[in-house]
């Protein structure tokens, strides 16, 4: 009779392994299909060519990844002194968004590859349902249940705020959400189960958290120490909290050496911008109708979730694995308090906890996947569970047909989705064609930045890439650095509005970081260019808005502000300088950002910094007793 029924068994355990194998293919693939709707009605051909996407910051990242990964590849970080923008300036790690492109470009060998970069976009996206089964399958939740989970991340991944967090190009935070949600779940199966795999799952989901966005672990820390110290108790060989220690410390040591170019340089960084969203009145009504609940549709799903993530819980708790109850109680409760008061408190705002509301939803999937496969499993083992099973099922699926005009929101999004803006298009590359022809390598290109919603194309990013120029202005229109003091964003020039500069200072600015053309997009900056005596021609351009192309009459554009120098080339490696006089008192200062770290070769060149009452930076001052024919700068730290 045991034979008998160990052999029933093992066909019975091989029909179910396949169809968890065939669940998760539906589940990955479905997955997979979405993240191609980004790429257009062609999505394997705009996948794999060169036509950057220009949705959001994504062209901001593709230029910092650019030159991350090459000074990975050619230095061994990825730092670098980029000429390019800002009459020069540091990148570093401060540009969160940047590091996952520099992987991305750098496994396509560290150049300029907008393909490398959509198939990194493309496998962030594929990541998400398999951190969430991860979390999931750690936290003890059955196959069935993780897969549901899952598909509920699936639908919050494609949601609003994930959208459009991915239209923007900030999916970084997102993703590092997900991987501490996976971080929690591997700490939980290392309780349970102490094993070689459940503590790669720790460092590895950590670590890649660290990487992600590094202002998240110091969030999720009060949860996993509360963790610990409930868990702990049950764990009296020293072993296991030295690995445990050692997998946490891990975390940080893989990510340690961005880690401390991130802190060093975050000085960098201007003084946080106001508030965004934040409800005039704070009252529960207003809370209530917040847009960070998204439309109706959206709004019953995220009560649908949290009230089943309740259930879910108290199920947990109950069945005595009460430290993971608590556990997730607190995650999903804390990450719905931040984005909340984030909307409410301005010190939160500042810091953009609304942006918690995702991560939320997600933490509350697992339980409320449990709630609902634990009362699936509970009916099914009765004939009466059966019939009322039945009974809710089609209930449940009356309703679904009887709203779903109410529901299609989320079922379009569940089964397409909105290509991402790829390619520049016939204006742009109008445009980039102008600049090339218009312009040389002898003088910059000062460009007026416009505020932008996040969403919009940031795509000025990559116009070095494209036209071999330098640029003021151009990638950073929120001024997020220091070095963007000196921009021309919104009629604005160094923060004055361009109507108030005399001739003589726009002369003068012109001749500080040798400025040979503007280009202009609102009508003060036109109208006050046009007025100028200083341009010699006007060229119209259009960027979805009407411009101009202004020429300036300069015979004397040169990169040496004292002494005389020829810029022969400039990229993030190196700057040449040729024919290098000094002038009476043995200095050459160059229309270009001093930064600590510079070195000149020959080393009898001194690299020193030229204070600027206009500049918050200062210029490069060389130091030389004799000219030299050619001068190399390089950066290092």
């Amino acid at each position: 009779m045991d034979a008998a029924a160990t052999n029933l068994a093992v066909p019975t355990r091989r029909l179910w392994n396949l169809a968890w194998v065939a669940a998760l293919t539906v589940v990955l693939a479905w997955q997979a299909w979405l993240t191609l709707g980004l790429f257009g009605a062609y999505p394997w051909r705009q996948l794999l060519d060169d036509q950057p996407i220009i949705s959001g910051a994504h062209p901001q990242h593709l230029h910092f990844g650019k030159v991350g990964a090459e000074a990975l590849r050619n230095t061994g970080r990825p730092c670098a002194y980029d000429p390019a923008f800002q009459a020069g300036y540091p990148k570093t790690p401060i540009f969160n968004g940047s590091r996952l492109a520099e992987v991305f470009l750098y496994a396509g060998g560290g150049n300029y590859r907008p393909a490398a970069y959509k198939l990194g976009v493309a496998s962030m996206c594929l990541l998400v349902p398999l951190l969430l089964i991860v979390a999931a399958r750690g936290i003890g939740l059955d196959r069935g249940a993780a897969l549901v989970a899952a598909a509920v991340g699936i639908l919050i991944w494609w949601g609003p705020h994930s959208r459009a967090a991915l239209e923007a190009g900030d999916s970084d935070l997102f993703v590092g959400a997900l991987a501490i949600l996976a971080h929690v779940g591997s700490l939980v199966r290392f309780d349970r189960e102490p094993g070689l795999w459940a503590w790669l799952g720790v460092l590895v989901t950590g670590a890649l958290g660290w990487f992600a966005q590094p202002l998240l672990l110091p969030i999720a820390l009060p949860l996993l120490l509360l963790y610990y110290l409930c868990a702990g108790v049950r764990h009296p060989h020293w072993q296991w909290h030295v690995a445990l220690l050692a997998a946490q410390l891990g975390t940080v040591a893989v990510n340690l050496p961005w880690l401390l170019d991130w802190v060093s340089y975050w000085w960098l960084r201007l003084p946080l911008p106001d508030a965004a969203g934040l409800l005039p009145h704070r009252t529960l009504q207003t809370v209530w109708d917040a847009p960070i609940w998204g439309g109706a549709p959206e709004r019953a799903l995220a009560l649908s979730l949290f009230g089943s993530a309740l259930v879910g819980i108290v199920l947990l708790y109950l069945s005595r694995q009460r430290p993971t109850a608590r556990l997730l109680l607190l995650g999903t409760l804390g990450l719905l308090a931040l984005a909340l008061l984030g909307i409410s408190w301005e010190p939160l705002g500042l810091l953009g906890t609304q942006a918690m509301f995702a991560p939320a939803l997600w933490f509350a999937a697992i339980p409320a996947a449990f709630a609902w496969t634990w009362l699936l499993t509970a009916l099914l083992r009765s004939t009466t569970g059966k019939v009322v099973a039945a009974t809710a099922l089609s209930g449940l699926a009356t309703a679904v047909w009887l709203g779903r005009d109410f529901l299609t929101p989320i079922y379009t999004r569940a089964v397409a989705t909105q290509p991402l803006r790829i390619g520049l298009g016939p204006e742009r590359e109008a445009v980039v064609a102008r600049l090339i022809e218009a312009t040389t390598k002898d003088a910059r290109i000062l460009w007026e930045d416009r505020p932008l919603a996040r969403t919009t194309p940031r795509w000025s990013a990559l116009l070095p890439l494209l036209t071999q120029r330098q640029y003021l202005g151009g990638l950073d229109p929120d001024g997020f650095i220091e070095h963007s003091a000196i921009s021309f964003l919104d009629q604005l020039l160094e923060g004055r509005h361009i109507s108030t500069w005399t001739d003589r200072q726009l002369e003068e600015y012109c001749r500080r970081y040798n400025v040979g053309w503007v280009v202009c997009w609102t009508p003060a900056a036109i109208k006050r260019f046009t007025e100028w005596q200083g341009v010699e021609s006007s060229t119209p351009l259009v960027d979805d808005v009407a411009g101009y192309l202004f020429t300036l009459q300069r015979e004397d554009r040169s990169y040496a502000l004292k002494g005389q120098a020829r810029l022969l080339d400039a990229d993030p490696r190196h700057i040449t300088l040729g024919d290098v006089v000094p002038d009476d008192d043995g200095v050459v200062v160059l229309s270009l950002h001093w930064q600590a770290g510079l070195r000149a070769a020959p080393s009898r060149v001194q690299v020193e910094r030229e204070a600027c009452g206009h500049d918050p930076i200062g210029f490069i001052r060389l130091r030389m007793a004799s000219p030299v024919a050619r001068v190399t700068l390089t950066w290092s730290e």
